[in-house]
């Protein structure tokens, strides 16, 4: 069986090979748009997964702005979870400083953002599953506890109160600085 064989010149080869190597630059930088514009989708995805499953076992309020009820301070004690803040706090301000001149509502944002993706070390980050597991809740819920008591350590760190959270809110109405 003969086989089929295709001469083409270098030149011709050179085209093919740019044509290939922009395509993949050009699609590339789409795909890198597509994800920066849904990265809110997943924002929204992970905010209402955490509220999904802080619905069980409540340790916190769901009005905003959200507060630590009674479960919620218990767990922030037992867990570790506040030692570990307490622990890191300077290093966790450090991070929260560039938004001390904005408002309460966007340092809350910051916050929860930073605890819902921050690389726990590993001992903790187990100790904390564990936990979550004999409680029956989620490692997101327990993340958002700690989320919570430290907005409140940095706001008032910042000179800012828990009740003006809602007056930033741009769902709410107000316009926040961004």
């Amino acid at each position: 069986m003969p086989g089929l064989t295709i001469n083409i010149s270098w030149e011709y080869f050179l085209g093919i090979m740019a044509a290939l190597i922009l395509g993949a630059w050009y699609t590339n930088g789409r795909f890198t748009a597509i994800e920066t514009s849904i990265q809110w989708l997943k924002d929204t995805i992970n905010n209402l997964k955490t509220a999904s499953d802080n619905a069980s076992i409540p340790a916190y309020s769901s009005r905003s702005p959200v507060r630590l009820n009674a479960t919620g301070e218990s767990w922030l004690q037992e867990s570790g979870l506040k030692e570990y803040i307490g622990t890191h706090k300077k290093d966790l301000t450090n991070i929260c400083e560039e938004k001390r001149e904005s408002n309460p509502y966007e340092v809350q944002e910051h916050i929860f953002k930073m605890f819902d993706t921050m690389v726990l070390e590993q001992t903790f980050e187990n100790k904390l599953k564990k936990f979550a597991f004999e409680k029956g809740t989620t490692l997101n819920v327990l993340r958002r506890v700690g989320a919570i008591y430290f907005r409140d350590l940095c706001l008032s760190e910042f000179g800012m109160k828990q009740e003006d959270i809602d007056k930033n809110d741009p769902e709410k109405g107000s316009g926040a600085k961004k």
